[in-house]
């Protein structure tokens, strides 16, 4: 796959397309830092697409740190000079201090560089929906299954990367929508929008919890819902999980879901401790869309996203989730696989150890 870049005005004119017209989102007016460097000729007008990095033609690359871990500002230290001699750093961005106003200022890149563990590079993911740039990541956290790189793998890999010669997988991500308890029931043909009360995207999935005071509730699901079939069943229980591929593994796999290959074009349907025991999990193609309403809910029964972002869900509410347009483009480590990750990093089909 070839180096994709925007420019700058059509990077702000997305991401600003991009922000949920009825997300209920945090907003953070926390001070924020920003280094722009090597920016001089940077204008307004669109341009063509950067060719294939080359030994000559530095890279043009952007990172992304969770400097609130000590061990992300510690890896960073550590590889900040071998990037900026290897590279064009443009921009360097704390995570949580990322704001419109950053993102205006941000130069066209060809390689988004995440450091931390996979939350971060979830959460930047979704920040950067619409935008087609490959997203690196660097592992400083515990797991690291879509961080795919150490430090030392970074170092190692790095004419790989910086030529193009890694391979970039495209992850597939979901749109999430939630209607008041007015919305006429969610249809394939037609979601009635004017009671649209919140919209996100999401890598690993969305799931509708019980939360306090923890009594069961009724989840009615339907798949592909249309005029003649409303609802599918009713679902009894903790709550309900809907994952892309990618989260097959994350909330989807320890509530006894199965494992789907990210390439696969599917969602998972997974109850969470559901009250019949014949209610087992599904798998749905990716191009259906899923209906849920609550039917009987807590005070704090609520949807969540990628566990970060979330929303309350009152009895009468409906979420509806469908395959997106948009998906990460992930680079890989060409050193690994996803089943050796699996096995190595999830102990996938790991005989019992001795005692």
């Amino acid at each position: 796959m070839g180096s994709v870049v925007a420019s700058r005005e059509t990077l702000v004119t997305m991401l600003s397309a991009r922000r949920p017209r009825c997300s209920n989102a945090r907003s953070d007016n926390a001070p924020w830092r920003l280094w722009l460097l090597n920016c001089r000729g940077m204008d307004s007008n669109p341009r063509t697409p950067r060719s294939q990095p080359t030994a000559a033609a530095k890279m043009r690359i952007a990172l992304i740190a969770n400097n609130h871990k000590p061990q992300v500002v510690e890896t960073l230290e550590k590889l900040r000079p071998m990037l900026r001699d290897r590279a064009d750093v443009v921009a360097e961005l704390d995570s949580y201090r990322i704001t419109d106003e950053v993102l205006a200022e941000l130069p066209e890149i060809d390689r988004l560089f995440v450091f931390g563990g996979d939350g971060t590079v979830i959460a930047q993911a979704r920040r950067f929906v619409d935008t087609p740039t490959p997203i690196v990541g660097v592992n400083c956290g515990t797991l690291g299954f879509l961080s795919e790189f150490t430090a030392d793998e970074l170092v190692e890999q790095w004419d790989a990367i910086a030529l193009n010669r890694c391979p970039i997988e495209r992850r597939s991500m979901i749109d999430v929508l939630v209607f008041d308890e007015e919305a006429a029931d969610c249809r394939v043909d037609h979601l009635d929008m004017k009671h649209c009360v919140f919209e996100s995207y999401a890598l690993n999935d969305a799931v509708v919890t019980a939360g306090p005071p923890f009594r069961m509730i009724e989840v009615e699901i339907c798949i592909n819902p249309n005029r003649q079939t409303t609802s599918a069943t009713v679902m009894l229980g903790d709550g309900v999980i809907v994952s892309t591929p990618t989260g097959s593994t994350a909330y989807n796999l320890s509530a006894n879901g199965p494992i789907v290959s990210p390439g696969v074009e599917a969602m998972c349907i997974t109850p969470i401790c559901p009250h019949s025991v014949s209610f087992r999990p599904v798998v749905v193609k990716a191009d259906a869309g899923i209906a849920l309403r609550v039917k009987r809910a807590n005070e704090g029964t609520t949807l969540f996203i990628d566990g970060q972002e979330s929303t309350p869900m009152k009895t009468g509410t409906q979420a509806y989730i469908r395959k997106s347009e948009n998906a990460l483009n992930l680079v890989l480590n060409p050193s690994s696989n996803y089943w050796k990750t699996l096995a190595t990093k999830m102990q996938w089909a790991s005989r019992p150890r001795k005692g």
